[in-house]
């Protein structure tokens, strides 16, 4: 009986911690990168670590051979998405694996309730949530074929070790070095973030249970906070004073005439202005055990992390 679990993308922030949450579980993993150099760096030493390229689906196939779990942890640039999804069926249905495929409330468009149930209209009118919007109808498509078991966390923005790309993570930078700290849309819309390392558990918790697949599950974090109080709780960590200020859509608008992230960002600026809160209670019933780590815990350890950069 197959027993591997396989972490694709696993240098990647989630992937890391995911990778170091099933060694933590005693699960046999195997970790897919893309550069094996950086993969020592990061990862532990006795970690079976194999090269390979989501968008080659020979290469994945060779990778994910036998294994029991494949939780999707890459990032690729957005117009690889379909043939990534495309490989990563084909490579679960034909090792009979579970494939654990993590998103995000893009595909949600603006919330037409608040806290945000998993039965949300996809009403994404953003490129970002177009896309996730089609993955997301591949992947539970070929569930309801048969084709193969497919789990969906919706996670909430994550923060942590090891997370180096997006503003969140430069709000410790910033910390650290006595800098101002800039959050998007409004300091005074409550956010759900998740720590990476409970993002990853829950991961783990819903590909364990046979009876998760098939679903979207949300997974909020610790509880929602406002861009004000998550950097008051950085600064206080850091022990320094709190200095903040935001980019708003002006900004945007004005930076997205030459800068074409900056016009992707303008799409989705509307879940910065608006209060963005997913109901996690389908997945705090299902497993009522698990436990997500306090807020003042998870910054206290991120910066910490940052520190020894």
């Amino acid at each position: 009986m197959n027993e591997t679990h396989v972490v694709l993308g696993a240098t990647g922030a989630l992937g890391q911690a995911l990778t170091l949450r099933l060694i933590a579980e005693q699960i046999p993993v195997r970790a897919v990168v893309r550069n094996l150099e950086r993969a020592r760096e990061l990862l532990p030493d006795d970690v079976e670590t194999i090269a390979a390229d989501a968008n080659e689906l020979l290469s994945l196939q060779a990778a994910c051979k036998d294994a029991a779990v494949i939780y999707n942890c890459v990032y690729v640039p957005a117009q690889q998405w379909d043939v990534v999804t495309a490989n990563l069926l084909v490579t679960a249905r034909d090792n009979h694996a579970r494939l654990v495929f993590p998103t995000n409330i893009h595909p949600y468009g603006p919330l037409q309730h608040v806290p945000v149930t998993e039965d949300h209209p996809l009403g994404a009118g953003s490129q970002r949530g177009k896309m996730r919007i089609r993955m997301e109808k591949k992947l539970l498509e070929a569930h309801q074929a048969g084709d193969v078991q497919v789990v969906l966390p919706r996670l909430a923005a994550f923060y942590g070790p090891t997370v180096l790309e997006g503003f969140i993570a430069v709000i410790f930078d910033s910390a650290l070095h006595k800098r101002k700290a800039w959050w998007y849309g409004s300091l005074e819309m409550p956010y759900d973030l998740i720590y990476t390392d409970d993002a990853a558990t829950a991961c783990f918790v819903l590909a364990s249970d046979e009876s998760a697949a098939g679903q979207v599950w949300h997974v909020p974090g610790a509880g929602a906070l406002t861009g004000r109080e998550f950097i008051s709780m950085v600064y206080d960590a850091a022990d320094v004073t709190p200095d903040m200020a935001v980019r708003g859509r002006g900004t945007f608008q004005i930076l997205g005439l030459v800068y074409p992230p900056a016009r992707a960002m303008l799409e989705v600026l509307y879940e910065f202005e608006n209060p963005l809160v997913m109901d996690g209670g389908k997945f705090a019933r299902a497993f009522p055990d698990f436990a997500y780590t306090p807020h003042e815990e998870a910054v206290h350890e991120t910066l910490e992390w940052f520190k020894q950069r």
